[in-house]
């Protein structure tokens, strides 16, 4: 419990220094602006990874007979939003070793941080419905 609480911290705090990222990208336009968001970017998913294998519990196994513990694992929902993210950020970094100035272009910037957003309320949704799941699951037995 006490390393989710660390990560949640880190977690808000990567999201402040992307947002602040974002901001400076929108009025400064500089090289070094764009370096920083695309350099936080990666750290951002790698908290978030950390974040739902920390806390994410899936589906469980509540059947008395073959075991007195209930086992947990992923749930299917957020591992594949994560790997669509994931796959969004490989796609713009594969198509800016193509196109060198892609990363620079401050709409494609500014969509994929309304795509963060999105995808972090999105796990944030999934742990909360499967966090429900699971008090429902042990307030039957």
């Amino acid at each position: 419990m006490q390393k989710s609480n660390i990560l949640k911290k880190l977690l808000i705090v990567a999201n402040i220094l992307i947002t602040i990222c974002l901001i400076l990208v929108l009025t400064l336009k500089t090289k070094i602006t764009y370096s920083l968001y695309w350099t936080i970017t990666p750290f951002l998913i790698l908290l978030i990874i950390l974040f739902i294998r920390e806390v994410d519990k899936g589906t469980i196994d509540t059947d008395i007979n073959k075991s007195k513990t209930i086992k947990s694992s992923y749930n299917d929902s957020s591992t594949i939003a994560t790997v669509f993210y994931a796959l969004i950020y490989l796609l713009i970094e594969f198509f800016d070793i193509l196109n060198n100035n892609l990363r620079n272009n401050t709409y494609l910037i500014i969509g994929f941080f309304i795509i963060t957003m999105i995808y972090e309320l999105f796990i944030c949704l999934s742990i909360y419905n499967a966090k429900k799941e699971t008090e429902k699951l042990l307030s039957n037995k």
